[in-house]
């Protein structure tokens, strides 16, 4: 993950594509021969899996080893910086504490979920999975966002950075329209592949109907600006906001119409929709104050 940063910071996020699809084709492979060929079970998935992952990191870091390229890696025992290393953490410290209250949520929530019965359990799981895959193209902008307005932040361009942002989340609003629709056209027939329990499918189906219609309007909006102003040091007020639109409307919004109100799984993605609606909102306001870019980073 941190050689691949680094190819993407410099602006070539093509070379860190490759290495994980291969790693990934890698991953299956290893897990075909490992648990089926060898017959080791989840070991052998484990395997397949840091196999891939030591393939991934050799390979990366064998190539920051390469002249000509943005970043080159020469030297691995260097004297700790560590008013840089501060600078880094600042970023990365609420980083890493926003995507655990995200991961926390998720599990406050499948517990709540956990209480439908099986058929349920199985309709959500396929709906996120679903949601997941509609998301791909939207996250990939975004983190292609963090490139570009690191870069013109870096060049001392705020108004560029602005502009990139408006710019490229109308962009993200299209390819977002696109994979819903196209993973909406999709549902039925990877329900009917995977075999599912009609009951399930109707109701996983009945769920990506109404991720279709509201993750292209409010998702968007919640997601893609926020990439932006965290690449420009705006990462405390996005930790904040984003755990607080969690807790405050996905999960308790979710709890409450499962546990009380005895919604079933629908109930998930109305808690979900309620967070992105109020991220979107809170980011959207933020990003038009400008007070994102009084920051100082490196």
């Amino acid at each position: 993950q941190a050689g691949a940063s680094f190819y993407r910071a410099g602006g070539n996020s093509r070379f860190p594509m490759i290495i994980s699809v291969l790693s990934n084709l890698m991953n299956i492979a290893g897990n075909a021969l490992f648990i089926f060929v060898f017959g080791w079970g989840v070991a052998g998935a484990a395997l397949s899996t840091l196999l891939s992952r030591i393939f991934c990191a050799v390979v990366i870091f064998g190539f920051l080893r390469l002249p000509r390229q943005a970043i080159v890696i020469r030297r691995y025992l260097v004297r700790p910086d560590f008013r840089m290393i501060k600078r880094i953490l600042s970023i990365g410290i609420p980083s890493g504490i926003e995507n655990g209250m995200f991961q926390f949520g998720k599990l406050a929530i499948q517990s709540s979920v956990s209480t439908l019965g099986t058929i349920s359990i199985a309709a959500n799981a396929m709906t996120i999975i679903l949601e997941n895959l509609n998301g791909i193209g939207g996250i990939g902008i975004g983190i292609g966002l963090m490139t570009v307005v690191g870069q013109t932040i870096g060049a001392g361009k705020p108004d560029e950075a602005k502009f990139y942002i408006a710019r490229i989340t109308w962009y993200a609003e299209l390819v977002i329209l696109g994979s819903c629709l196209l993973v909406f056209i999709l549902t039925k027939p990877v329900t009917a592949l995977a075999g599912m329990d009609p009951t399930a499918a109707d109701m996983c189906f009945q769920m990506v109907v109404f991720i279709t219609v509201l993750k292209p309007i409010v998702w968007v909006f919640s997601f893609i600006p926020a990439y932006g102003m965290r690449a420009a040091g705006d990462v405390k007020f996005s930790m904040i906001a984003s755990s607080l639109t969690m807790w405050l409307c996905r999960v308790l919004l979710t709890t409450l119409l499962i546990r009380v109100f005895h919604f079933g799984p629908i109930a998930v993605w109305i808690g979900m929709a309620s967070d992105w609606t109020c991220r979107g909102i809170v980011f959207t306001i933020r990003f038009f104050s400008g007070k994102w870019l009084k920051h100082y980073v490196i």
